[in-house]
């Protein structure tokens, strides 16, 4: 089986990791992979491939104006896939499904289009909005990652859509320090989705009430200068620090006690499944999408009505403050993440979306291996998170 997997780059993001632990596992059942990284300017990736593994990047031709630098891609793109022939296309974000769906278009191959963010709030040029129905028309299958993304999709897209959410995947030796459960971590892009401005005006309420706390802000993006700004503005100079990516996957870990997801928005929270899995105790805002389907019960973790950043300070003084019950939080948590979110249990089912698509095409045939014995029982592909995930809404 050829199958080449389409993504923007190749940094440390969520989908560059589900990516990179699907291109292993479809490598070690014996299939022939690619990765193309349409945006990135070589192939040294931050989560690291396998030899075997053809990794190549299109280049970024920003200096190119929109449709000529768009256009340059959809071609680059297209010429790629014909010279490599894949029986199977996997694209990830909404911008490369697009790019996917035309640069595919009279190719024989199945396309498989993962929707990784929540297109309801990410902001975008209205080209894409219009663009991104009309090209999951295109596709053979849709991987979703919650049943509210799944909800929210067209009528007559649904049939196509399988949920599939992210695994537990932390890197071998990844190990927490305890502490005195003072320390507060977050994690993601510094832009406006992850909300870590609100996060910092909840800090200040926790910072006054409890003297030695202290927040560790993971990542880097486009708000570094608004938030360093806004970290002096309130006075939080030698209380946060923001010492950007880790050289590593998951190092952030062993850096906190608390971790806080602050999002306006999410598609699916990976970081906040490896806080969970790493034994930390966690709070996040209760928005769309993904928080309340991981966090779906109070032991687990804390929920806090979306946006609301006094109820963020108490939650997080109440953490810091009972460490039992930040410890019984954390302990539940880990159990919870790690049997509902299993590594296994997630690539059975991806093994079964890449079946189905296989045979939508008329492929079957070929690739009767695709998911090693079969197609998984209903029990099996309902398993790692709720009765929803599996074929179908």
């Amino acid at each position: 089986m050829r199958i080449v997997f389409v993504l923007s780059g190749l940094g440390a993001g969520g989908a560059e990791k589900i990516v990179n632990l699907l291109a292993h596992h479809r490598l070690a059942r014996g299939d022939t992979v690619h990765v193309i990284a349409v945006n990135a300017t070589g192939p040294e990736s931050y989560f690291p491939y396998d030899d075997a593994i053809g990794v190549e990047s299109l280049g970024n031709h920003a200096h190119r104006a929109l449709a000529s630098g768009m256009g340059w891609r959809l071609l680059a793109l297209r010429r790629r896939l014909q010279s490599l022939e894949p029986d199977l296309v996997i694209s990830f974000l909404t911008k490369i499904n697009v790019l996917v769906g035309l640069a595919t278009w009279n190719l024989k191959t199945a396309v498989i289009m993962s929707e990784r963010n929540n297109f309801r709030s990410q902001e975008m040029h209205v080209f894409w909005r219009l663009a991104r129905p009309l090209a999951a028309r295109l596709a053979t299958s849709l991987v979703m990652q919650t049943s509210e993304a799944c909800r929210y999709l067209p009528e007559n897209l649904r049939t196509k859509a399988t949920i599939i959410p992210n695994p537990v995947a932390l890197p071998s030796g990844c190990a927490r320090t305890s502490g005195d459960g003072t320390r507060l971590i977050a994690v993601g892009r510094l832009d406006r989705q992850k909300g870590f401005d609100l996060l910092l005006k909840a800090f200040r309420s926790v910072a006054a009430a409890v003297p030695a706390a202290t927040l560790t802000i993971f990542g880097e993006g486009p708000q570094r200068a608004v938030l360093e700004q806004q970290v002096r503005d309130l006075g939080l100079g030698d209380r946060v620090r923001l010492p950007g990516v880790t050289k590593s996957p998951a190092d952030w870990i062993s850096a906190g006690d608390i971790f806080v997801l602050s999002s306006r928005f999410e598609g699916f929270p990976n970081v906040l499944l490896e806080a969970m899995t790493a034994g930390l105790a966690v709070i996040a805002f209760d928005c769309p999408w993904g928080p309340s389907e991981i966090l779906k019960s109070p032991e687990t973790g804390l929920l806090v009505p979306a946006a609301d950043v006094e109820r963020l300070s108490d939650a997080i003084c109440r953490l810091i403050n009972d460490q039992a019950f930040r410890e019984r939080l954390a302990s539940t948590g880990t159990v919870a993440a790690t049997t509902r979110y299993a590594t296994s249990s997630v690539l059975q089912l991806w093994d079964d979306a890449l079946l189905r698509s296989a045979r939508a095409i008329g492929k079957w045939d070929e690739t009767r291996h695709i998911a090693g014995h079969g197609e998984a029982s209903p029990s099996q592909r309902d398993s790692p998170a709720n009765g929803r995930i599996g074929q179908g809404t």
